[in-house]
């Protein structure tokens, strides 16, 4: 069945090499698999020793797995990584079936888990991820530990500003308003990667987004009954949320959440400051 994120074959076979070239990135033996599921094939990056225990990564909307590319090598040295590219997102993941409600994800990413005999894990989401790890672990007893890397939405509304930058960048599909997105996520002192950027370039240009269930934000009563431990990194220069404060009380104020702001970054947080968010992150999987 055609591929609905890559329609075009020779379009998919330039977005795919862009993609591995911003994987060389991560310079440590990998495993690269497919799983079958209900809405197509799911790319899954694994690495790791493999009687660890498991932990499974969620990337940022448009920005698929190879974003972990200075967190993965690290975590892996303890973990056994799956790196999983969300299915109707760029990636390699072959979309054959919008999704469109939060039950359709939450059994695809079942039928992933299912399928690699993954029972128990750690869960790590970035951005949209985070909020899919969220939204997830809230109905499933199969997390037990949560992090989430400024998570979309979950916690505060959107910053006015957002729509204005990713509307040019998806419905113009020109470079500068692409480039201006990318940009606007990173804080100012940081520099963006460029050859991440040439994926990201590409799969705006040449990919269509399948995954259609948009964010909210969630409810207190949702938030209080989160029942694995969970910690919470948010940029300083955070741009996303329209109240960085108020996430970051919501945050606090919930049972089981451990929240740390993170200087000197913005929405990029795991690559604007990798060493801190890998150390954070570290600690707090090993109960430290």
């Amino acid at each position: 069945m055609k591929n609905l994120t890559f329609p075009d074959p020779v379009k998919r076979e330039f977005y795919y090499k862009q993609y591995d070239e911003s994987l060389k990135h991560w310079n440590i033996e990998i495993e690269t698999l497919y799983i079958e599921t209900t809405f197509g094939k799911t790319h899954v990056i694994a690495c790791g020793p493999k009687d660890a225990q498991p932990v499974v990564l969620l990337h940022g909307m448009t920005v698929s797995s190879t974003m972990w590319f200075a967190n993965a090598p690290v975590w892996s040295q303890s973990y056994r990584i799956y790196a999983i590219d969300t299915i109707g997102d760029f990636g390699k993941s072959e979309c054959i079936r919008p999704v469109k409600t939060r039950p359709e994800l939450n059994n695809w990413l079942n039928e992933v888990l299912d399928t690699l005999n993954i029972e128990e894990f750690y869960l790590i989401g970035h951005s949209m991820g985070g909020w899919i790890a969220l939204q997830f672990s809230l109905q499933s007893d199969r997390v037990k530990k949560l992090v989430l890397l400024a998570p979309v939405m979950s916690l505060s509304g959107l910053n006015w500003r957002f729509p204005f930058k990713l509307l040019p960048a998806t419905l113009l599909k020109n470079s500068y308003s692409i480039r201006k997105l990318y940009e606007w996520m990173f804080a100012k002192q940081n520099t963006p990667n460029l050859l991440l950027y040439k994926q990201f370039l590409a799969g705006y240009k040449l990919g269509k987004i399948q995954l259609k269930v948009a964010p909210t934000v969630m409810k207190d009563a949702e938030l209080k009954g989160l029942r694995p431990e969970a910690l919470v990194l948010i940029g300083e220069e955070e741009v996303i949320y329209s109240s960085v404060q108020k996430a970051l009380k919501r945050a606090d104020e919930t049972p089981n959440m451990t929240v740390h702001q993170i200087p000197a970054c913005s929405h990029c947080l795991p690559a604007e400051q990798s060493y801190m968010v890998n150390d954070l992150v570290n600690q707090f999987l090993a109960g430290r």
